[in-house]
């Protein structure tokens, strides 16, 4: 098996869902499976993606370059550029910005359907300080459903915008959108058969546009590929299925379509999920988001800290590919590392091999090796299906935001939309 950066390395090029660069990491991935003696099942699932293109503001003698939000189509438009201080406004007073140009700080899917609500023309998000403008996409439902052109410009060009407020200008577009497919690699590896519970160990390899994905997510494709290792020499006393999923980053399709697929043997057999989601940085913060209650938080917590590591251990939502398994109620723990300089370059052509590090590996790649040990070698599986009360409401409302449509729940509904 590689070295960890050697691995890192070999993905680091964009790995967008349902296109080439896709079908060239999962064959990277397969070979390393390959190396270990196990075998990959491929499960493709349908989706809309895009060929990444190119967004481009001309306002006087200012010319902004910007990012067009994934299946966005081309689209040209003059117009008077508004800048707003806090775009949420487009949701208070909906008539005054039809037709309009908007430009605003940030982006969220509320805003995103304020901003349909109020038939604005087109919508222009600045990203933070000191950080290249953001790949984001609308999601799949939204794109069926009908979208308002976006696009994101970085801190930096948002100050020339806003300084250029009111004034007319030309907005252009020009990207590709088509039906494809991507694919989910999944890895069996039977235990020794002490009973039916399954335990998943899961990582996204896909990244948004413009992207090599260094820490979102090679980070999480190397501790799954290390935790095969560990296991294929280590047989487990139960099951365990490694799935590596495309389509996280356009709206987690590929959990959510897997577990559609799979949603009978997993209600029966699944046990627990083990998610990683984010990892490199060589100085920032361990992190574990449970899905569950109290007492697997303290479980997490205690097998961790006997090995020297210290997370952060959160009850709340991780947005992942953890969420379709929670909202279904099994539970789980979503690891990753943050809140380092890498992480800040999250979603940019920057987020590449220059700013992790081996070190910036091992801690996510240990607690998830650890963690998963012990659980499947337990004498008793140690944990059963249930996800604390006050996960539910938030998993509702981040589900509703997610696809635009109702939950399918298996417990009374909490939030009413």
């Amino acid at each position: 098996m590689p070295e960890i950066m050697e691995i890192v390395k070999a993905l680091e090029f964009e790995r967008l869902a349902g296109t080439e660069g896709e079908k060239r990491a999962a064959e990277i991935i397969t070979s390393y499976v390959d190396k270990m003696g196990l075998s990959c099942e491929y499960e493709p699932f349908p989706l809309y993606t895009f060929e990444p293109g190119t967004a481009k503001i001309v306002i006087q003698d200012t010319q902004i370059e910007g990012i067009p939000f994934g299946l966005n189509e081309n689209f040209y438009a003059e117009n008077r550029f508004i800048f707003l201080d806090n775009p949420n406004i487009v949701g208070i007073k909906k008539a005054e910005y039809r037709d309009k140009i908007v430009v605003g700080y940030g982006y969220s899917r509320k805003l995103a359907n304020d901003l349909k609500e109020s038939d604005v023309q087109a919508y222009i998000a600045i990203g933070t300080p000191e950080k290249p403008a953001v790949s984001l996409s609308h999601r799949q439902s939204t794109y069926s459903a009908g979208y308002i052109p976006t696009i994101s410009i970085s801190y930096e060009d948002g100050i020339k915008l806003k300084n250029l407020s009111g004034s007319k200008g030309k907005l252009i577009i020009e990207q590709k959108v088509k039906k494809s497919k991507a694919s989910n690699i999944v890895v069996n590896m039977p235990g020794k058969g002490k009973d039916e519970n399954l335990t998943l160990i899961t990582a996204h390899y896909d990244t948004v546009a413009h992207s090599p994905g260094a820490i979102d997510n090679s980070g999480g494709v190397v501790a799954v590929l290390k935790a095969m290792e560990y296991f294929s020499t280590h047989k487990p006393s139960r099951d365990i299925r490694f799935i590596f999923f495309s389509g996280e980053e356009v709206g987690l399709l590929g959990s959510q379509n897997y577990l559609h697929k799979h949603k009978d043997e997993l209600k029966k057999r699944a046990g627990m999920v083990i998610n990683i989601d984010l990892s490199g940085d060589i100085i920032g913060v361990d992190t574990a988001f449970i899905h569950g209650s109290a007492e697997l938080k303290g479980y997490f917590d205690g097998v961790t800290r006997e090995q020297g590591l210290l997370f952060q251990c959160l009850s709340e939502i991780h947005s992942s590919d953890i969420i379709p398994f929670t909202q279904h109620e099994i539970p789980g723990v979503s690891l990753s590392r943050r809140k380092g300089k890498a992480n800040h370059f999250i979603h940019t052509h920057k987020d590449d091999s220059t700013n992790v590090t081996e070190a910036g590996y091992k801690n996510t790649m240990q607690a998830t090796i650890n963690f998963a040990r012990r659980v499947v070698n337990a004498e008793i599986y140690p944990y059963l299906p249930y996800i604390d009360e006050s996960l539910k409401e938030k998993m509702e409302k981040y589900i509703w935001n997610l696809t635009g449509e109702e939950p399918i729940l298996y417990w009374t509904p909490k939030y009413k939309r």
